[in-house]
């Protein structure tokens, strides 16, 4: 039997077990996070761009643009959202798929969803399926995807968006099968492009190319029945040989338990690269532990895993995209301010003197903890040569034993809304996403996000 008709079984399973309530409540929390971070980033300028590009001086469609009074056709929409979630790199991630799950999914989702008149639960369910079908895949694929310097959101999350979608049109696994075949054409995104616009553009293309697979198998479009196994299908392109991917791993234990609840979701407490944010924690900590000052620090040694060193080390970076990809502007700004905010990558923040300066006695490399992908060794020497270091096992938020706290969940969603709302209107969107399940039709939340405005439609 061909892969993409074993993967299709597999989705297609999914509409048959129970997702816990717990699984649930995961995938809201991932939603409202996504939906925050949406909407910071609906109006950076690398979205503009494409807005100009994709919808010119008009509109013409049906579907939301988050952050934005127009409407637009429904791979527009999920292709500029999609940017969207990811352009400030404030999204989750998963250590399965090796990449940022909910911004591949969720987009192409709530497009569809909106025209279909889904309700909340079942936008709910269909994400999981989205979810666990990116994890599932990432888990045989992802590694070696992201070593080679493929994207994983974009050449395996598209996956996840087919899946989410698929389950939504409830579609047989016949034409679940077609949609994939269709996908593992549509796929790309390399990771020369980080700390660019384009990277977030990989995102809004695997949501728009996974949604339109989806409603081309439902036409009845086909593709190869062997597409992932050819000897040159997905596999072999994006892999190479068999020794870089795990067909049985793929394939085996969908959902039991589900990957939501397993390795799950990892919510972010900066808007950085996932990479940086260990660091930064371990900076943090040293810098409160020992009252730290800029002037005491002779210099700050930082190390990470090697498979996170190549695209976090800039020591020089060029731009405030760039700048997420630095370890060095992201641990001095950090300690500089105590915290990093959307607005410490905006304009020319990262040319400041008082960060540089900090940054020129910062060096970065890897350790030997082969085990710990996550992690960081952060030391600090002050020029009174006294040494201080921590070891930092994880970032705050990258595991459900490490979360962020409920506190820091509406704080960050409240930073990331605000920049589009008005204060009532983020309180307003905060609680209509937390009964998310309980919605009859889904359009009473896209409504919202089109307009600026929940309850009088006001635009801003």
């Amino acid at each position: 039997m061909h892969l993409s008709t074993l993967i299709a079984r597999n989705i297609a399973g999914l509409r048959t077990q129970q997702f816990s309530a717990a699984a649930r409540a995961k995938a809201e929390l991932a939603i409202l996070d996504t939906v925050g971070v949406m909407l910071a980033g609906s109006d950076h300028a690398g979205v503009s761009a494409l807005k100009r590009v994709v919808l010119g001086n008009g509109s013409d469609g049906q579907s939301t643009v988050v952050g934005d009074p127009r409407r637009a056709g429904l791979l527009d929409a999920a292709q500029i959202n999609g940017m969207a979630a990811h352009m400030l790199d404030f999204d989750d991630s998963n250590s399965q798929l090796f990449g940022h799950p909910s911004v591949a999914v969720l987009p192409a989702l709530l497009a569809l969803a909106e025209r279909e008149g889904a309700s909340g639960r079942q936008v709910v369910e269909a994400y999981l399926g989205g979810f666990e079908a990116a994890a599932r895949i990432g888990t045989g694929i992802s590694r070696y995807q992201y070593t080679l310097g493929w994207h994983p959101t974009s050449s395996v999350g598209i996956f996840g968006a087919v899946a989410a979608c698929a389950l939504l049109l409830d579609l047989d696994e016949a034409r679940i099968a077609q949609a994939l075949g269709i996908a593992a054409s549509m796929s790309a995104g390399v990771k020369s492009n980080f700390g660019s616009m384009t990277k977030p553009l990989h995102v809004g293309q695997a949501a728009r190319n996974g949604l339109q697979a989806v409603l081309l198998a439902a036409e009845g479009f086909t593709a190869a029945s062997d597409a992932f196994e050819h000897p040159q299908g997905y596999l072999r392109v994006y892999n190479g040989g068999s020794e870089n991917y795990d067909i049985d791993r793929l394939l085996a234990g969908w959902n039991d338990p589900p990957c939501v609840l397993d390795l799950g979701i990892k919510q972010k407490r900066f808007p950085v690269c996932y990479a940086c944010l260990a660091p930064i924690d371990g900076i943090l900590a040293l810098r409160d532990a020992h009252g730290l000052r800029a002037e005491d620090i002779e210099s700050i040694r930082v190390e990470v895993h090697p498979i996170r060193f190549p695209h976090i080390n800039v020591p020089d970076p060029a731009s405030p995209l760039e700048a997420k990809f630095s370890v060095h502007f992201c641990v001095a700004q950090a300690f500089l301010r105590g915290t990093l905010r959307i607005s410490d990558f905006e304009d020319d923040s990262y040319r400041d003197p008082l960060v540089r300066s900090l940054m020129a006695r910062i060096s970065f490399g890897s350790y030997g903890e082969q085990d710990n992908l996550g992690g960081a060794e952060v030391s600090v020497r002050t020029r009174d040569g006294s040494l201080y270091q921590t070891h930092v096992v994880k970032a705050l938020g990258a595991g459900y034993d490490h979360p962020l706290t409920p506190a820091m969940v509406r704080a960050k969603f409240e930073e990331c809304a605000s920049r589009i709302l008005p204060a009532a209107q983020v309180h307003e969107l905060y609680e209509l996403l937390g009964t998310l399940s309980s919605l009859p039709d889904i359009r009473r939340l896209t409504a919202g996000l089109a307009e600026n405005s929940l309850s009088h439609g006001e635009n801003r």
